[in-house]
């Protein structure tokens, strides 16, 4: 409850850069679903937004570049696809 409040408050407070640390793992679909619009309209706006998840298929979804990062290390960065097939191969 505590981090769609969160989302919440920082979302209506209109920033220039937001910073979302995995808030969209919490909450049931509809939340999540209703978040991810409320962030594509942050994008139409000009919001820089820094997207933090495990969830492959939401970055892929949200963002258009990615930075894959190991033990606090970058290992990649650029377009969300290119990551997201070294992320993939990383698992394998």
């Amino acid at each position: 409850m505590r981090a769609r409040l969160g989302f919440s408050i920082a979302t209506i407070a209109d920033p220039e850069i937001l910073i979302l640390d995995e808030v969209l793992s919490v909450g049931d679909a509809k939340f999540r679903k209703k978040s991810e619009k409320k962030i594509m309209e942050m994008f139409d706006r000009g919001v820089t937004v820094l997207f933090v998840s495990h969830s492959l298929e939401q970055v892929q979804r949200l963002c258009d570049r990615a930075v894959l990062l190991e033990k606090g290390r970058v290992v990649a960065e650029g377009a969300v696809g290119d990551v997201a097939e070294q992320y993939m191969q990383m698992l394998n």
